[in-house]
């Protein structure tokens, strides 16, 4: 796993907000509410990170972002290193999907 000085504690303290699906630029938001992009995924391994049903790798796989994937959360409802994703931002596109992923590929957007 990437070392990062990303924490939840950081996340929420920048106060940034969700991304629209063409940019990587976040706007003012409530102190829990978060936005990160997906970073760091080794393309020759992999190469993609699971959103998963449930906060921990035990649960079902709902689908897989890759590097420059986004995400925006709201750090209240973190548990641990696993957070809950609002919506996926994916290939461009925004997509009605929520689900858990492990934040240590997560990198926060100025």
């Amino acid at each position: 796993m990437p070392n990062t000085s990303v924490t939840l504690a950081g996340i929420a303290a920048l106060g940034l907000a969700t991304l629209g699906a063409d940019a990587a630029q976040a706007q003012a938001a409530e102190p829990w509410e978060a936005a990160c992009i997906m970073r760091h995924l080794d393309p020759n391994g992999d190469g993609f990170l699971s959103v998963r049903a449930g906060p921990g790798s035990q649960h079902r796989e709902i689908l897989r972002v890759r590097n420059g994937d986004s995400m925006p959360i709201d750090t209240r409802k973190c548990q641990g290193d696993w957070c809950y994703a609002e919506s996926i931002n994916k290939d461009g596109q925004r997509l009605n999907q929520t689900g858990w992923f492990h934040t240590g590929w997560c990198e926060m957007i100025p």
